[in-house]
């Protein structure tokens, strides 16, 4: 029962902060974009995430291998609180530039500990991440779809504080977990599992198709979605429904596959899918657009089911938050590059170009990732 609630617990946590980066997700590229950002800058802002995201995550990964994973939940509401509070008040590129480090510190120590907390908790079998990854997506899809809604009701203003006070919420939540101490920290061990030399080879050779992955998904994340749809004339309130749908389809479907027993297939089925998507939506006309982007969410979820099922094969029972977080670094800079770029690319080129490097990129990941899997 203890475990059970544990677990619930967690995952309730995984909503709160899913279903506010789903309404930042929606919210804040428009917000920006009516006071002014320009589109390159936004680039750059949105691309100082990925990064801070990740070297905060195998910081407090590595370190709550050793102390217990509660004092990083509690620190993750803490740190939703102030960038909801940040973003209220920003209006120039630095400030929002501040509030996308402190919101990647907030997601760098939840995403350090919900996977290894689960994973403990259940024995290492990789069925409970897909439930995860279902949970994200349907709090996620939600935030987005209510973000709009939220913006028309409430102005910006009114929708970063009310994500501030799902932060408060988030604190108290966190205290109810069992603090779990594991052992004494020692930075000889901690350097002994961040040692590349003694991961597995599959582990290592991950490396590179998982950095083609973050390439894949700065291409297409943060600001890009949003605005390709609001260059179309969209609302906000249709923005949101549109991602919202997308997102919501994807928890479905990554639900529906986790019975799957082959992550190898539904790697490379993941792949062509995406492959086609993303080399359609650039030259398509509005309504065609929203339909494929909500119909995107059925890959999304296959998708999801087989990173989550490759994150379960290679990493060691031992060390499992210092492990995802070091196989996540080359998403991350992958994901930051390509962020960064995709502002400067849309403004010279629109959006077809994004949409073509996504694709390609993803390809890498899929059918290697399809190979290596196979030995």
């Amino acid at each position: 029962m203890e475990y059970l609630n544990q677990v619930r617990t967690v995952l309730f946590i995984q909503v709160l902060n899913s279903f506010v980066s789903g309404v930042f997700a929606v919210a804040l590229p428009l917000m920006m974009k009516e006071r002014n950002i320009d589109i390159v800058v936004m680039g750059f802002v949105f691309a100082s995430m990925p990064l801070i995201m990740q070297f905060g995550r195998m910081f407090f990964a590595t370190v709550s291998d050793f102390l217990g994973r509660k004092p990083f939940f509690v620190s993750n509401g803490f740190f939703g609180v102030f960038s909801g509070l940040i973003y209220y008040f920003a209006h120039t590129p630095v400030e929002f530039l501040f509030g996308k480090v402190v919101e990647g510190t907030r997601d760098g120590t939840l995403w350090a500990v919900n996977r290894p907390f689960l994973l403990e908790k259940n024995g290492g079998h990789w069925r409970i991440l897909v439930y995860l990854r279902a949970v994200m997506y349907v709090a996620f899809g939600v935030g987005s779809l209510l973000a709009g809604f939220f913006v028309v009701w409430f102005l910006f203003e009114g929708t970063m504080m009310f994500c501030a006070l799902i932060g408060v919420f988030v604190v108290f939540l966190s205290f109810l977990l069992v603090s779990g101490r594991k052992k004494r920290f020692s930075v000889k061990e901690a350097l002994h599992f961040l040692d590349f030399r003694k991961k597995k080879r599959v582990f290592k050779i991950f490396l590179v198709p998982f950095f083609a992955l973050g390439l894949s998904w700065g291409f297409r994340g943060g600001f890009v979605i949003p605005l390709f749809l609001d260059s179309y004339g969209f609302a906000a309130e249709t923005i949101g429904l549109i991602v919202g749908l997308q997102i919501l389809l994807a928890g479905v479907f990554s639900y529906l596959f986790s019975k799957s027993r082959s992550v190898r297939r539904l790697i490379l089925l993941s792949g062509v899918l995406y492959l086609v998507t993303f080399l359609l939506l650039g030259f398509l006309g509005s309504v065609f657009a929203g339909v494929l982007l909500i119909g995107y969410g059925f890959v999304e979820g296959i998708a999801g089911v087989g990173q989550e099922g490759i994150l379960s094969k290679i990493t060691s029972k031992d060390s499992y938050g210092t492990d995802i977080g070091l196989l996540m670094m080359g998403v991350h800079v992958g994901e930051t590059l390509s962020l960064a770029l995709s502002g400067l690319l849309i403004s010279m080129w629109g959006f077809v170009v994004p949409f073509l490097l996504t694709a390609s990129t993803y390809a890498v990941f899929s059918v290697a990732s399809y190979f290596i899997l196979s030995e």
